[in-house]
């Protein structure tokens, strides 16, 4: 299949977009969303309580909380992939269909869930194909694919590479239409514990950087049931109670970036992490006052 969109020379080069922008359009507003499921018996199961939430522009936002507790579903709600049973959700301003249309969003989910027959280079290259930016600089993909670190893999199929890489091939299909909020759904769940370490830290480089300088400082929400996971990466850390779920903290990660993999050993990453743990052991307890703007 021949591509619409080449490498070139002349693509406008990456450049660092991470500063929050308090006063901007929020990248997600949640008013009073909520989430009935219809059980095969016709009872109804309550997954959310009514969550009111803002994310700002720039600001990477981890939500952790037990199994079950409807972390999923609330992001499958701002995704605009499970319609809410109440409230309204908003993207920079628009309804996620319409944020969706004018690929405003990227999504990563748990599988990277590349098409088997496709080379890596093809399969960052399908998220262009089915979403061209028609206002923007083109991606340059070889350039992108060098950024994930997959250089020399760009003709490999996804059974020739390691889970690690599989993710990464998947995070750079997501950013190649360089979406101002990235949506990621425990995207490093099945690697191994070295590996996921390596990955939290390359997450956060490729979330800082963007082809497009119009665009705003992208955001991202991050589902992880991984508490040093959501401490190390976050701008803040939401945490939510058993189903039916919703958001009883609302924690600031104040450790400035770029964040190295050694703040781990850090009194201030340990604090930060106790209080976390804190307000999952307390699951009736907000922690900090959530911002409901």
């Amino acid at each position: 299949m021949t591509s619409s969109t080449n490498p070139s020379a002349t693509a406008t080069p990456l450049v660092i977009k991470h500063p929050i922008e308090p006063d901007a359009e929020p990248a997600v507003r949640l008013r009073d969303v909520r989430l009935t499921y219809e059980t095969k018996q016709g009872a109804l199961l309550e997954a959310v309580d009514p969550t009111s939430l803002t994310i700002r522009a720039g600001e990477f936002t981890a939500l952790v909380g037990p199994s079950g507790c409807g972390k999923t579903s609330l992001l499958r709600m701002i995704a605009g992939l499970t319609p809410p049973s109440g409230g309204a959700v908003t993207i920079f301003g628009q309804t996620p269909k319409k944020a969706q249309h004018h690929k405003r969003l990227g999504l990563v989910f748990q599988e990277p869930a590349l098409l088997a027959w496709r080379s890596v280079e093809d399969n960052v290259r399908l998220g262009l194909q089915l979403n061209p930016r028609e206002t923007h600089s083109p991606t340059n993909v070889e350039e992108l694919i060098e950024i994930v670190g997959l250089s020399g893999f760009e003709r490999y199929r996804p059974a020739e590479l390691s889970g690690g890489m599989q993710q990464r091939a998947a995070l750079a299909r997501a950013l190649a239409i360089d979406p101002p909020l990235l949506l990621l759904d425990e995207p490093f769940a099945a690697l191994d514990e070295i590996t996921r370490e390596l990955m939290r830290y390359e997450l956060q480089r490729l979330w800082s950087v963007s082809h497009d300088p119009r665009d705003p400082p992208r955001s991202a929400v991050f589902v992880t049931h991984s508490v040093a996971e959501a401490v190390a990466i976050a701008d803040r850390v939401l945490v939510m109670s058993p189903r039916p779920g919703r958001i009883i903290a609302d924690i600031p990660i104040t450790t400035p970036r770029p964040r190295q993999p050694e703040h781990e050993h850090s009194d201030r990453f340990i604090n930060d992490t106790a209080i976390v743990r804190a307000a999952l052991r307390s699951p009736t307890t907000a922690a900090v006052p959530l911002d409901a703007a």
